[in-house]
């Protein structure tokens, strides 16, 4: 019996835990800014087309940081809520955007839903895809001439309907 009570005593204090966890690939979308940064891992960035974006301060282990490094993130908030993740790196010089796009469309394979749209704006090639999660949108961009590359997910029910995240197609 007095196992079962310092079980259940452990178990108490470590829901607590659990409930504060955040999930830096996936934060949870729509929660308010004040209600993540209780630890102030979050610092006001910039403002931009209503969107404002906070630098991710606290730590983080990514996929992505297998093949750049460093990674800085940034969150979006719309209205105060968190938006949309975004990881900006720049890729080393014996990586190509091709090895490093098929990274990262390998690793995320099973977690798109295809057809996997691409495109071209200036130096920026852009690929677009939706992901199995409900409303959310990936979108890798890489610049051939800076070699910078972003990879971010889009909460699209908090954006514009005239935003490309809503599109039906």
């Amino acid at each position: 019996m007095k196992k079962i009570i310092i079980i259940c005593f452990i178990l108490l204090l470590a829901v607590p835990a659990m409930a504060d966890y955040f999930n830096c690939q996936f934060p949870p979308y729509g929660k308010t800014v004040e209600h993540l940064n209780d630890k102030a891992l979050f610092s006001k960035h910039k403002e931009k087309n209503g969107i404002t974006y906070y630098k991710f301060t606290g730590e983080c282990t990514l996929q992505i940081e297998k093949m750049v490094a460093p990674v800085e993130q940034y969150y979006g908030f719309i209205d105060n809520k968190v938006y949309c993740n975004i990881f900006s790196f720049y890729l080393p010089e014996d990586l190509t955007i091709e090895e490093f796009e098929k990274f990262g469309l390998d690793m995320m394979d099973k977690e798109i839903i295809k057809p996997i749209k691409r495109s071209v704006d200036g130096d920026w090639r852009i690929i677009k895809c939706k992901h199995v999660m409900d409303g959310l949108v990936i979108k890798f961009k890489y610049n051939s001439k800076t070699r910078q590359g972003k990879v971010g997910w889009y909460y699209k029910p908090l954006k514009d309907k005239d935003d490309f995240l809503v599109s039906k197609d």
